[in-house]
Order: structure tokens, then C-alpha cells, then sequence
């Protein structure tokens, strides 16, 4: 921090306005007090003149930071004054923040509070809101933004607002660097050091795209080549600014984790209703248009996962409509509203994300496209609870009750607020050990965080749960989106995600908060993932975003676990004759003896995974009771993710690659033509080279160019088919554009196109 931000003190007084830099240091490596250190160094340090930071951070954790620059305060330094706007009434914010900057000190706003008030919204006083506007925008000498993975838009409203601050002192504080894809974490990069990676155009034709082409287990030998040489210049672009430290740091100094990924097999109510959704609403039959799938897409998605959780949660959300609740449905239970999943074209087509999600769950081409009953028949109001019509809940209840018999704590993490109401119904039925009549209670047995708690509650609920004497409390409950950030729940030591988010970080940080300084135990956790359902794709998605953060942020080249081809079907049902369907309709034939037979012809052995079971019971208990009836296979996450030595870049191979990337951006110099909005703003990446000369007149014979280009032939025409190969081997799309390296002509697929047709 201090190299970027600083630098030196004589550059601070000489009037150098500083740089930004990124402190990609993962969950619980000391984020916090490594920016309090830093503030008081450069705060109290006379001879900088630095008075004034603004911390901007998600709002569940503005406390958790006062309290932090209470604990670590140096008792040798006069203490920095830190506000808040909770500290006054709203009508005085404007006097407080006029304060901040006169006496100096830390500003601590959330995300949403910093927009609206930088942008002038919910201000009725036009002089107040101006008064505010310029105080945090014209105020900080430093601003930090944690969580900062949440600046991945350029368009948003609170990306705007925060590139509005004047100031260039930028920490940016992420555990998770990049999550979903590239130019969310250019956009992040961009924050920090505007201009440095040049404008989101060509950064999608130098990275992205090549970058992207190569992550699929179909791409071709040269886009992986490719993929690997642009990962590697990337990665060491950045590295001057871009602080990554990930668990490798401190695992010799936690206990051993490992994550079970263990694919549940549906019920046979689970398969006709999942069946019957699919033909009701034009899936099945045939493709469905990618316009429909646009419409209809997060509607379908959470329909489907209510069934794969559970089928009983269509008609809880029937008898109570309060269930789809902004937190849930439209925070929750779908894809993270900025997911911003380039391959897909799934979005909603809204420009800023910010749009509220309350209005989209009613619109007519979302919500209604789902046609009212139509599952009635076939699921019925009287036994809609039962246990059995669900194998991600056998399998739950099993879990929670072999850890309670041997001591162990569980966290149990839904992103669906119906599914933790129905969890809580199974656990008030568990008998308590040794307390014959008396059953599981919550508040004793069991906990449960989400949306509605409050913080000061939730303090406290953390507390008791990891106090050492409370041995009667056995899990927590905890919404995924509520839950996975800010706490620490170091007395469980197992964890169960009971369904997936389409962004890793949120289960990743799930894990985390078991997995962590203060745990002492060997840490378990258990993805229940629905066998052959959209939730078994979106979980090969988690593993291709985990693998292309590895590949660019932490330097790691893992195997490739998904195609483009599976990334368009993922309305598709994988129901295959398996144990259930074979068994259900022997016993509805009445052939009890067929039903035995087929019960032990497909009784095969427990499926091996790619590492091993055997230091964990539970999991081995899990394998011996329940596979093939609920468990179709199982495997060890980490397994996906590691490295692969094969696709390393040698000492040559890096030199080669920044050869081919400094030829590029030459050509680029050659012929730089305007290709998007952020033109004039750009500062080209060149190295310090003396500009190419004008070209000559054009001439039908080759002609050898002065300067850099002195050693090089110049072709002035290609063939199209020369510009198709470039195009292909630069992995450009549809709607992008590249420079030749050999007639250094600007070329896209539709200057192809249209030259074709011209030829025809």
C-alpha cells in the first residue's frame, strides 16, 4: 500500500496526486488491520499532509470496522476520529461530514448511502445536497472501498460515483478478486488505475476473449496456447499493484479441510414434477429460443430449485406469498443480480442493476410466464412435508444427527428462506439424546441468521453459538446472501451448502466462516448438489469461475471442467433408468420379489471419488446408507481445482508470449482507430518506443518500413481467409474488432461477412 499510495515523501510534497492499488489478500488474512496500520502511518505522519479517508463498505460490516480502529488504536498515537452518519440526525449530515473534513479523521459510509448521497438522491435541500456531494467527492485524501469485487459495472450507479471522487489514492480490499468474469475485475482494476489495462474494448480483444475461449474442455489446442500466454502477461502487468494472498498462505496453520461435492438423486415426485414444469412451459419438447430463455429464465430457475430442494416449497409459497420476498427471491434464491455472465444470454436487459428487483418479479414476460397450478395434481396438500420427497433433506437430517452424536457443531446454508423454514420443521422433530419425549428447540438446539436478523442480535447469536460451555447447541441456520460475510462461527466444523449459488464466492465464503483462525478441528462441508438438474451445471459453472480466478489472479492453470455447448442447456433434464425409477415401478406392479432383485442387481460398489472418504465417517456412513437409494456419486472440490502441470508456461514460452503481446500492441500504434465510447480517455499500454512513421503511399510491391518496424515485412493486402485465421486465433467475437499483424488494418467477422457477399 505504502509503495502505491505514497510512494515516497518527497513525491507527496512535490504535489504527485498518488496511485491506487488492490489488496486481493483472501477471507481472514487481515484485511482490516492492515489498512488501520497503514491509515495511522500515513495520517499521523507530519511531513505527508494527509488528514481525511473515506472507507465506503457493505453496510453489514460498518460497525464490525469502528469497532476494529477501537481495538488496534496505537496507545502512542493520538487516536484518529472516526464518524459515522448514524452519529446524527439526517438533517445534520451535511454539518457532520463539513467537520470530517475540517478536523480530519475516518469516514465510514455503506455502499448505497455513499451513492445516493454523491449522487444527490433522497436530498430534498438542494444547497444540503450539494454540500454533500462535493464534501465526498472534493474530502478524501484516501479512499477505501472494501469489498471492492462489488465495483464490476461500469455503468452502475455506484461504480460512477465512486470514479467521481477526485482523489487517486484508491485501496481497493477484495478476498475474491474476480467472480464471475474478466471485465468485472477490469472494472475493479480500472477503479484503481484508470486507463492502465486502456479502454473495455481492448481490454475484451487483448484478454477476455482469448482468455475465455481456452477455459472450455472443447477448446482447441491453440486456444488453450493462447488462454495461457494472455493469462501469464496479465497476471504480471498487474502484480505491482495487485497484492494476492490466498489460503496457501496460512494452511499450515489451520486444520485440514475438505469439501464433499455429493450428487443427490431426485425422488420420484421430485422427477415427474420437474418433468411436468418442463413439458407445461415448452422446455422439453424442443430447443427453446434463446428470447424465451431470456424472458423466462430466472423465473424457471427458481421454480426448479424449489423443486430440487424440496417439493413440499411450492406449496409453502402457495399458502404464504410472503415467502418470495424481495431478500429471497430476488436476492437470494436466483442468480446474484450482477453475475454478469457473458456466455449466456440470460440477462434481463436492464442497464443498471440497481433497477429494483421487486419490479421484475412482476413482470409479465418473468413471473407470469409461470402458469398458476401446475403441479396441483401431483403434489397433495395433506403430506407435502414428508421427509422422503427429498434427498438433499434425508441426507441433511443424517448429517445433523451423526455430528450431534459425536460432538460436532454444524453451520447449514441455504440461499432460500422457505427451505430453512422447512429445514426448521424437520429439526423440531429430532428426539433430544437422552431426553426420552423431549425434542430439538429453537434458540437451544438449533440457531438461524438471515435477512431479518439484526445486527445486534446477531452479535450476540454468534456468541453463544461459539461459546465453549454451549454444548446443547448443536447448528445454526443461516441464509447464504445474510450469513457468508462478516462473522465467524469457528465452533462448527462441519458445514452444508444444501444448494449452490451461481457465483462461487458465496459458498466459498460460506465454508470460510468455520474454516478460520480460532478453529481447532478438521473441518467438513458437504455440497448437496441435485444429480442431473440445472443446479449439476451451475455447479460445472462455479468450477470454470474458480478456475479462470485461478488462472488470473492467483497464477494457476486447472483443468477445464465445461464446454460452451453445456453452457447453453441448462433447461435440460439428465433423467437416466437408475435405482428409484426401477424400484417405483416394480413396487407399483406389485412385484415385491422383482423390487429385491433389482434392489441388489443395482446395488453396485460405493463409487470411489477422486480423493478419499476415509478420514471422515460421517461422509463413509453417508456412502454405506444411502447410495445408489439417494447418492449417485460424490467428489472431492479441490480435486477440480488443481493444478495442471501440462499447461505451465516454460521460461520460453513467457518470453514468447510477451513477444507476440508487444507485436500486437505495435501494430495496434500503427493504425489506432477509435473503436468504442471510452476513446479519448485511453492511455495506451505501449512501451516507450518512438512513434511508427506515416505509411507510404500505397504500392503494389512490398515496401520495408523505418524505425521499430525496420526488421519486418510489410504486406499491404491479406486474403480474408488470412483475417479469419486472426480473427480465430485472437479469439475475437461477434461485435469486436483486432488489428491485423500484417496488413494492420482494423478486422472484424462482419467486414468478413460483408466482403463475402460482395464477392458472391
Amino acid at each position: 500500500m505504502w509503495e502505491n499510495i505514497i510512494q515516497s515523501i518527497t513525491k507527496v510534497k512535490s504535489g504527485d496526486k498518488g496511485l491506487g492499488c488492490i489488496l486481493a489478500h483472501t477471507m481472514g488474512l487481515g484485511k482490516t488491520f492492515q489498512v488501520i496500520a497503514f491509515l495511522y502511518t500515513a495520517m499521523r505522519s507530519v511531513d505527508l499532509g494527509l488528514k481525511t479517508a473515506l472507507i465506503v463498505t457493505p453496510v453489514n460490516v460498518l460497525h464490525n470496522w469502528r469497532q476494529e480502529f477501537m481495538k488496534w488504536r496505537p496507545s502512542e498515537l493520538k487516536p484518529l476520529r472516526v464518524y459515522m452518519l448514524e452519529d446524527v440526525p439526517r438533517e445534520r449530515r451535511a454539518e457532520l461530514l463539513a467537520k470530517w473534513r475540517r478536523k480530519g479523521g475516518i469516514f465510514l459510509i455503506g455502499y448505497t448511502a455513499f451513492r445516493n448521497l454523491s449522487l444527490g438522491k433522497h436530498v430534498k435541500d438542494r444547497n444540503m445536497a450539494r454540500d454533500i456531494c462535493y464534501a465526498l467527492q472534493d474530502g478524501p485524501d484516501i479512499l477505501v472501498c472494501d469489498e471492492a469485487h462489488t465495483i464490476k459495472n461500469t455503468r452502475a450507479d455506484t461504480t460512477q460515483a465512486l470514479k467521481q471522487v477526485k482523489c487517486q489514492r484508491r485501496i481497493a480490499l477484495t478476498g475474491s478478486p474476480l467472480q464471475n468474469n474478466l471485465m468485472e475485475y477490469y472494472c475493479m482494476v480500472d477503479f484503481v488505475r484508470e486507463g492502465f489495462l486502456g479502454s473495455s474494448h481492448e481490454f475484451r480483444n487483448r484478454f477476455q476473449n482469448p482468455i475465455e475461449n481456452g477455459q472450455h474442455t472443447n477448446s482447441t489446442h491453440e486456444d488453450v496456447k493462447i488462454m495461457n500466454q494472455r493469462s501469464h502477461i496479465l497476471y504480471e502487468q498487474l502484480k505491482g499493484f495487485v497484492q494476492r494472498m490466498d489460503m496457501s498462505v496460512v494452511k499450515k496453520d489451520l486444520p485440514p479441510k475438505t469439501v464433499f461435492v455429493i450428487a443427490v438423486k431426485l425422488s420420484p415426485l421430485q422427477r415427474k414434477l420437474y418433468k411436468r414444469f418442463l413439458d407445461v412451459h415448452g422446455f422439453a419438447n424442443d430447443r427453446p429460443s434463446n428470447e424465451k430463455i431470456r424472458k423466462s429464465f430466472f423465473a424457471g430457475y427458481q421454480a426448479l430449485a424449489q423443486i430440487w430442494n424440496h417439493p413440499g416449497i411450492l406449496q409453502l409459497n402457495k399458502e404464504d406469498r410472503n415467502y418470495i420476498s424481495r431478500e429471497d427471491a430476488a436476492e437470494n434464491f436466483l442468480a446474484d443480480e450482477s453475475s454478469s455472465d457473458e456466455n449466456i444470454d440470460y440477462n434481463l436487459g436492464v442497464g443498471d442493476k440497481t433497477r429494483s428487483m421487486n419490479d421484475s418479479l412482476h413482470e409479465k414476460n418473468d413471473y407470469g410466464f409461470i402458469q398458476k397450478g401446475w403441479w396441483r395434481d401431483l403434489l397433495h396438500q395433506n403430506n407435502y412435508k414428508e421427509l422422503d420427497y427429498s434427498g438433499k433433506m434425508v441426507l441433511l437430517l443424517d448429517i445433523i444427527t451423526m455430528c450431534s452424536n459425536v460432538g460436532d457443531k454444524a453451520l447449514i446454508f441455504s440461499q432460500s428462506i422457505p427451505t430453512l423454514d422447512l429445514i426448521e420443521l424437520y429439526l423440531s422433530r429430532l428426539p433430544r439424546r437422552g431426553k426420552k419425549g423431549k425434542f430439538w428447540k429453537k434458540g437451544k438446539d438449533w440457531y438461524r441468521l438471515d435477512g431479518r436478523t439484526e445486527s445486534s442480535e446477531r452479535q450476540k447469536l454468534v456468541e453463544k453459538f461459539n461459546e465453549p460451555m454451549n454444548k446443547r447447541a448443536k447448528c445454526t441456520l443461516i441464509s447464504t446472501r445474510a450469513g457468508s460475510l462478516g462473522i465467524n462461527l469457528y465452533a462448527a466444523n462441519r458445514v452444508i451448502i444444501v444448494d449452490g449459488s451461481w457465483n462461487p464466492t458465496y459458498d466459498l465464503q460460506a465454508i470460510y466462516r468455520a474454516w478460520r483462525y480460532g478453529q481447532t478441528k478438521p473441518v467438513f462441508a458437504y455440497r448437496l448438489m441435485a444429480h442431473g438438474t440445472m443446479e449439476e451445471k451451475i455447479y460445472k459453472r462455479q468450477v470454470t469461475k474458480e478456475g479462470l480466478a485461478a488462472r488470473v489472479v492467483d497464477r494457476q492453470q486447472v483443468h477445464r471442467t465445461i464446454s460452451k455447448e453445456e453452457m447453453l442447456h441448462l433447461f435440460e433434464f439428465g433423467e437416466e433408468e437408475n435405482f428409484d425409477t426401477l424400484m417405483e415401478l416394480s413396487e407399483e406392479n406389485g412385484n415385491q420379489n422383482m423390487a429385491s432383485e433389482v434392489g441388489k442387481s443395482l446395488n453396485p460398489k460405493i463409487p470411489l471419488s477422486h480423493g478419499s472418504c476415509s478420514s471422515d465417517k460421517v461422509m463413509e456412513s453417508l456412502l454405506s446408507k444411502h447410495h445408489p437409494r439417494w447418492i449417485a456419486n460424490f467428489h472431492e472440490h479441490e480435486t477440480l481445482l488443481q493444478e495442471n502441470e501440462d499447461e505451465k508456461l516454460s521460461k520460453e514460452e513467457q518470453d514468447m508470449a510477451w513477444e507476440v503481446f508487444r507485436k500486437t500492441l505495435e501494430w495496434e500504434e500503427v493504425q489506432r482507430v477509435s473503436l468504442d465510447e471510452s476513446a479519448a480517455e485511453r492511455r495506451p499500454v505501449v512501451p516507450d518506443v518512438a512513434p511508427p512513421p506515416k505509411p507510404e503511399p500505397v504500392m503494389n510491391h512490398l515496401t520495408k518500413p523505418q524505425g521499430i518496424f525496420r526488421s519486418r515485412i510489410v504486406q499491404r493486402k491479406c486474403t480474408n481467409l488470412a483475417h479469419l485465421l486472426t480473427l480465430r486465433s485472437q479469439g475475437t467475437k461477434f461485435g469486436c474488432s483486432t488489428v491485423c499483424g500484417e496488413c494492420a488494418q482494423e478486422i472484424s467477422w462482419e467486414d468478413l461477412n460483408r466482403d463475402s457477399k460482395i464477392a458472391r
